[in-house]
């Protein structure tokens, strides 16, 4: 059967031997086309498309030829089998459309090359400017993508995005070490950044302007970018290097005993979506519920085909979980650990690289409010530069 044929809807009468002479000489007085005429031993066949068909039912009622068998061809006899599930019929079209037609969009994204970058930064970075699920491969435009992104995000010394059929590759190297870059050309002094009294000079740049056991006050000078010389005159240079001073670092925490906590009430409500390429459809209505006193989690799990094949289609369970502000009293022990955990994170940047000499600690509580105060000696580099300001500036 050609396709045209299976496609066109067609008709097989088969009658028996003895009766295939009058049935094409009815076909023949009538003007009735038919084609694939076929001898089966003791049966003769015939075939004709439908509106022939009709006529030939209409003209010979319910007489019918010795052994005649009609039997309906082709793809109306699928329709027909499968019409009382439609949605199975409509569903498995709609797959076949999907199919081709998402060929044209993004069905995955996936980012390699980060080390320290997280992956969620770069996807938000790539999605602010247009690469995202379900975005129009032949819109996007790569070149520029990776060029604003490489400028948005700190730390990525290099970009790329490749497309291969749905799936975009986003490929990046990170800066070394993260490091800023610094200006080595603009004149600069070293100042100190904090009082204390000078310990070690490592001067490699500019004229060092103390000496061991100095003691130093915050902003004064340390090294100067200023060097005058009797042969060149003054010139300006950058002042470089480490001075290690003695000094002590004062940090303060407050924390009130009385405190208004979240506190669960072990009610929650779940609710499923389904997320097809960046588009949610739920499956309940958003205005039932209130999110002002209720937490929302959300889980995301994408769907495979056959457990290998990744689709652009994501199941969304998101659960809210209700809570109450309540107000309760600390006691000493809790608002002490709350008050450690405040200065840690304050003075954790400044004493990486310290060397710590002794800690003071001073504690009170006047029944409302806990302080906390610490008193750390320690040795540690104070100097700061700062760049000279010139005409050119």
């Amino acid at each position: 059967m050609s396709l045209i044929e299976y496609f066109r809807s067609a008709y097989e009468i088969t009658v028996e031997e003895k009766s295939a002479r009058a049935a094409l000489d009815f076909l023949v007085r009538y003007d009735i086309p038919f084609y694939h005429l076929e001898s089966k031993g003791e049966t003769v066949s015939f075939r004709m498309y439908a509106p022939y068909f009709r006529e030939y039912t209409a003209r010979r009622r319910e007489r019918r030829f010795a052994g005649e068998i009609r039997k309906r061809l082709g793809f109306s006899v699928f329709v027909s089998k499968y019409k009382a599930r439609l949605g199975l019929f409509v569903g498995g079209l709609f797959g076949i459309f999907l199919l081709v037609f998402s060929s044209l969009f993004v069905w995955d994204i996936t980012v390699s090359g980060n080390e320290t970058i997280p992956e969620s930064v770069i996807l938000n970075a790539m999605e602010e400017n247009g690469l995202k699920l379900g975005a129009f491969i032949p819109s996007l435009d790569t070149e520029r993508i990776e060029g604003v992104v490489i400028l948005e995000v700190d730390g990525i010394s290099f970009v790329s995005v490749n497309l291969r059929g749905t799936v975009a590759n986003v490929e990046l190297r990170e800066r070394a070490d993260n490091t800023e870059i610094v200006d080595i050309e603009s004149p600069s002094n070293l100042v100190a950044s904090r009082d204390g009294q000078i310990s070690a000079l490592e001067i490699t740049g500019g004229v060092s302007k103390v000496k061991l056991g100095e003691i130093v006050k915050k902003g004064d000078l340390l090294a100067s970018g200023v060097i005058d010389s009797a042969a060149l005159g003054y010139r300006l240079v950058r002042a470089r290097g480490c001075v290690s001073a003695r000094t002590t670092m004062t940090y303060q925490a407050e924390i009130p005993l009385e405190i208004t906590e979240k506190v669960y009430t072990g009610r929650t409500t779940t609710y499923y979506s389904i997320k097809f390429f960046s588009k949610i459809i739920n499956f309940f209505r958003k205005d039932n519920i209130s999110e002002e006193s209720c937490d929302r989690i959300e889980e995301e799990r994408r769907i495979y085909l056959f457990g290998k094949i990744k689709l652009p289609i994501f199941t969304v369970k998101t659960t809210y979980a209700e809570y109450e502000m309540k107000t309760r009293t600390m006691t000493e022990a809790e608002a002490l650990q709350k008050a450690k955990d405040s200065l840690r994170e304050k003075s954790e940047n400044d004493l990486a690289d310290a060397e710590i000499l002794a800690r003071h600690t001073d504690i009170f509580c006047n029944g409302e409010t806990l302080f906390l105060t610490e008193k750390v000696e320690c040795i540690v580099d104070i100097a700061e530069e700062v760049k000279i300001g010139t005409e050119a500036d």
